[in-house]
């Protein structure tokens, strides 16, 4: 793979997390300037509690890597179509996971008792999302290039 999925691969894992998610909600939901979007999300939370929910969203990312070492070096074009797919995907579902979560902090509606398990669950959805995503947007690749090449008459 090349070293630009490897740099987007670490800046989603780094960027795309439940803090920065926090981050966006109490400034485009919320109403927060930006410094008291910083207070109001570090009022309740440290930089331990961000520590400690690292492992569980780095599981996913590290499965990805670990694919992408394990199949080698070289790849076709549909495998990197495929890798990229399952990035992406991965990354919208902590976004989507973590929006969800966090959501209802800023419009008045009361968290479940059982929000904090969501730190767990949403990186172990996202390995099977990014799976199925891989999957499809290989085969949707390689189905549109056999599709042109028989367009073109190749």
């Amino acid at each position: 793979m090349s070293k630009w999925f490897w740099g987007v691969l670490v800046f989603c894992f780094l960027i795309v997390n439940e803090t920065t998610v926090d981050l966006i909600l109490a400034i485009t939901i919320g109403g927060f300037d930006f410094k008291a979007s910083i207070e109001q999300i570090f009022r309740y939370s440290s930089l331990l509690g961000y520590f400690e929910s690292t492992p569980f969203r780095l599981i996913p990312y590290l499965l990805l890597t670990s694919l992408a070492a394990f199949l080698g070096g070289h790849y076709s074009f549909h495998e990197k179509v495929a890798f990229w797919g399952a990035l992406m995907a991965i990354a919208l579902f902590h976004c989507w996971g973590y929006w969800g979560l966090n959501y209802p902090s800023y419009t008045g509606e009361h968290l479940s008792s059982t929000a904090g398990l969501a730190l767990i669950f949403i990186p172990l959805h996202a390995i099977w999302v990014g799976l199925l995503a891989g999957i499809a947007s290989g085969l949707a690749s390689l189905l549109s290039a056999s599709v042109f090449k028989k367009v073109r008459g190749v």
